[in-house]
């Protein structure tokens, strides 16, 4: 396993009917509530969310009811599989969640499943062990990767960028419109897949989304059984180069859970950390209050940012806004003056979390940044983790454009 390439092409099951597409993909499994998923399903009955999201009547096994609905697709040949191993390109084009319009193009291919610790595939987020094990007990009822991890490729000549141009330049196979983008698929087959897998591995590449679909491959690498232990050895992955103009992290603003603050108080209190940012600068944060007054802040160079268990940040996490938003405003400020450290609640959207500060129930918001995708690049290349919702990958990759069954060589 030690010589394997980073990527490869790989014989993909697809749905039949291009032209049923746009009924049939997903959003990824865990951002889908028991509301939507029900939606998609009665809105298509082969749509994705019915296998990667299964569900189950009381006392039954869904794992179980995925891997059975999966084969009665086969056998319906709903899904149709490439004769040859294939690169599957895809590009998400529309109006982004930050209001923009713009184009991400990227290559789904397949990823070695190897521990992060080797290096060439960096993660930035820490993972729990319940999410894994519910994509464990999927992976080993249906022996396919469903919904692919999202990988970012340096592509530092851009190699990677001009090969999914090219790719591109042809009649599609599928387009259509589709969980709110349009959405365009191109199957790349012989040579020329096998250079795009060669570009994209390059080098060393970064987990963007998909953390706990990754480490739950390299554990099942391990148990499958005999017949699908060399499709096992990879995993479903969609690659994205770091010159994408489409590839897009929004910020992920914090309001914190208590009775409404004081915004007098607050600035005092923050006071050791924080210095009120002058005009025209650049801000850490801006803290929201209730009645809608705002107070941007900006961390002063000398400030130490508590980290875990009272150790000194890594400077790598030390320059990141969200370090600064968590460690001080949330961990110190926060606690000293609501007597706790307030539970957090997210969201991406600015007009969100001002309309949350004037809740009765929020302590304050604190505006943020988007983090930047150096920053996660360094993150990832010290070895560090960031703190949770330090990213949010927009907009998220579709599952069910292309799906990889195990039974058949890596």
């Amino acid at each position: 396993m030690s010589g394997q390439a980073l990527f490869a092409p790989f014989r993909g099951e697809r749905y039949a009917d291009p032209g049923a597409l746009a009924r049939r993909l997903a959003p990824p499994y865990d951002v889908i509530g028991p509301a939507e998923r029900a939606e998609l399903v009665r809105g298509d009955p082969y749509n994705i969310a019915a296998v990667d999201l299964p569900a189950a009547p009381a006392g039954a096994d869904p794992y179980a009811e995925a891997a059975r609905t999966l084969r009665s697709w086969r056998d319906a040949r709903i899904l149709a599989r490439d004769a040859e191993p294939t690169a599957c390109v895809l590009r998400t084009a529309g109006r982004f969640p930050d209001g923009v319009v713009r184009a991400r193009t990227g290559v789904f291919l397949a990823a070695a499943a190897e521990p992060f610790a080797r290096g060439r595939i960096r993660p930035h987020e820490r993972t729990h062990g319940a999410a894994k094990e519910d994509r464990r007990r999927l992976m080993h009822a249906t022996g396919a990767n469903l919904s692919p991890v999202f990988l970012l490729a340096p592509d530092p000549a851009g190699s990677l960028a001009a090969a999914l141009r090219s790719a591109t330049a042809r009649a599609p196979w599928a387009a259509c419109e589709a969980l709110g983008f349009e959405q365009t698929v191109w199957i790349i087959a012989g040579e020329e897949a096998r250079s795009l897998a060669e570009v994209a591995g390059a080098e060393p590449v970064y987990v963007a989304d998909g953390h706990h679909r990754f480490e739950t491959s390299v554990l099942f690498r391990d148990e499958a059984p005999e017949s699908w232990r060399a499709g096992a050895a990879r995993t479903l992955a969609y690659v994205v180069s770091f010159r994408d103009p489409g590839l897009v992290i929004l910020p992920t603003h914090r309001m914190l859970a208590g009775p409404p603050l004081d915004r007098d108080a607050f600035v005092a209190a923050a006071a050791p950390y924080f210095a009120p940012a002058p005009p025209g600068a650049a801000p850490t944060l801006t803290a929201v209050f209730a009645g809608g007054a705002e107070v941007p802040l900006l961390l002063k160079p000398e400030a130490e940012i508590p980290g875990p268990e009272g150790r000194p940040l890594h400077p790598a996490l030390r320059a990141l806004e969200v370090a600064a938003a968590d460690g001080v405003a949330v961990g110190v400020v926060g606690k000293a003056l609501l007597g706790r450290v307030p539970e957090l609640s997210y969201t991406a959207d600015a007009a969100e979390a001002r309309a949350a500060a004037s809740g009765a129930r929020c302590a304050c918001a604190l505006l943020l940044p988007p983090t930047r995708l150096e920053a996660v690049r360094r993150v990832a290349d010290a070895g560090q983790i960031m703190p949770p919702k330090s990213t949010f990958f927009a907009p998220k990759v579709p599952t069910g454009v292309v799906l990889r069954p195990l039974d058949g060589p890596a």
